[in-house]
């Protein structure tokens, strides 16, 4: 069973919206094309490295707010309570998310000497894929 196979079952068993998963399997091919990317410039560039970065921090990002909002949406149990605590939890989750987030982009910053330009267009493509995708679902 190949490795896109193996995707679109995982998908499938937290029931993703179409959408989503649609958004999930792009931004894993353009993660893949950067991490071949940094493979083959790695001895004289670094800047893919740090787009490679700031791509799957948020893709991280992303993908775990998307299991989020399909747990709560295809919960059976939503009662009043039940959501508020489940929120919270989660409010904290993502906090603690975004701020393992930014001490590794203040690292990535600080610590290695990261480009800041490369870092902001890695944490955009996953941003930017998803307008892409909407205006072109028809065609």
């Amino acid at each position: 069973m190949n490795l896109i196979n193996k995707l679109d079952i995982y998908l499938t068993n937290y029931k993703f919206h179409d959408g989503i998963k649609k958004i999930i399997k792009v931004n894993l091919a353009i993660l893949c094309i950067i991490f071949l990317t940094v493979l083959c410039t790695f001895s004289f560039s670094l800047t893919p490295v740090w787009i490679f970065l700031g791509n799957i921090l948020t893709f991280w990002n992303f993908f775990f707010l998307a299991i989020f909002i399909q747990k709560i949406f295809n919960s059976n149990k939503l009662n009043i309570n039940f959501t508020r605590k489940f929120i919270l939890i989660q409010i904290l989750i993502s906090n603690l998310r975004l701020f393992i987030t930014g001490i590794l982009m203040y690292s990535a910053l600080v610590l290695w000497n990261a480009n800041p330009f490369a870092l902001a267009i890695g944490l955009s493509i996953p941003l930017i894929t998803i307008p892409f995708l909407l205006l072109f679902k028809n065609s």
